[in-house]
């Protein structure tokens, strides 16, 4: 069965949700605990520093009037919010090649696994980051253990959210054909979830671009074939030029590494030039340098 994709929540975020519900309805820390546990207890949970066991998470929920269900829609959102944040810091490091901007983000995820007890999100935080600065600066390298770590959190992880996608969707280059294609496939399974959910098909779209360009670059033609029908179904009339036009040059790609020279670097170009009139000169750079390192003259 493949793995679920739906949106999440990390238990260290929970604490700092409480929080939120219970200032918002002016209960003082001694209220929410009740006889449920101390108010230290509390305050450390609060703080992210310990978690509490799950008879006493609803006992304290119960105390401040709050149902379980209104509780996970706004924790939910929170982590959501959490990942856009980063995300929105990450994508102008990397266009802009800014490798200082990436470590600084590292040591602040380190800081924060440093003071929480649960610190394995920030460390594959760390991960994601240095996979981006190796994408960036050949000079640095990945190192295996990490890369273990990453595909040991995604195999046991059977409940996939937007963060297991940014996470496998960044560093998929890093792994062989083989390990992509299989998650990748795992992941495009579950297509009717992202009909349901726009972010997430976008997101999910592409992942199995990525997965479709991975393939080629190995020469693994017979499961570049899978994405490529994938992409081609569920590119409907809601998806912009933007990934039509990732396909469009992919698919010229597939002709040049299956021989069709000419036409491939002719369908290439036309898709560069398309970036270029849509206003896009960071993906006009990608995919120029993407051709340059595999185009011989």
């Amino acid at each position: 069965m493949g793995r679920i994709i739906r949106a999440g929540v990390k238990m260290e975020h929970l604490g700092k949700v409480f929080r939120e519900f219970r200032t918002s309805g002016n209960y003082s820390l001694k209220e929410a605990a009740g006889e449920s546990c101390s108010t230290s207890q509390l305050s450390r949970f609060e703080l992210g520093e310990s978690d509490l066991a799950v008879s006493r998470f609803f006992d304290i929920l119960d105390n401040i009037h709050v149902t379980i269900e209104n509780f996970m829609d706004k924790a939910r959102k929170f982590h959501y919010h959490e990942h856009v944040a980063m995300m929105g810091q990450i994508v102008p490091l990397y266009y802009s090649n800014d490798i200082a901007g990436f470590q600084k983000l590292q040591s602040e995820q380190l800081e924060k696994a440093r003071n929480s007890t649960n610190p394995l999100y920030f460390e594959l935080n760390w991960i994601l980051l240095q996979g981006l600065i190796c994408q960036r600066d050949l000079s640095y390298d990945m190192k295996q253990d990490d890369l273990d770590k990453v595909a040991d959190y995604l195999f046991k992880t059977e409940e996939w959210t937007m963060y297991e996608l940014i996470l496998f969707g960044n560093l998929y280059s890093f792994y062989d054909v083989d390990y992509v294609t299989r998650i990748g496939r795992e992941v495009m399974e579950r297509e009717e979830f992202y009909q349901e959910i726009g972010r997430h098909k976008r997101l999910v779209l592409i992942l199995a671009l990525n997965c479709y360009q991975h393939c080629l670059e190995h020469l693994s033609f017979d499961n570049a074939s899978y994405f490529e029908t994938y992409t081609e179904k569920i590119i409907g009339k809601n998806i912009s030029l933007y990934e039509r036009n990732i396909l469009h040059y992919l698919k010229g790609f597939a002709l040049y590494q299956k021989g069709q020279c000419k036409e491939g670097c002719k369908q290439m170009q036309e898709a560069m030039h398309i970036f270029d009139v849509l206003g896009l000169p960071e993906q006009v750079a990608y995919y120029q340098e993407h051709y340059e390192k595999f185009v011989k003259d």
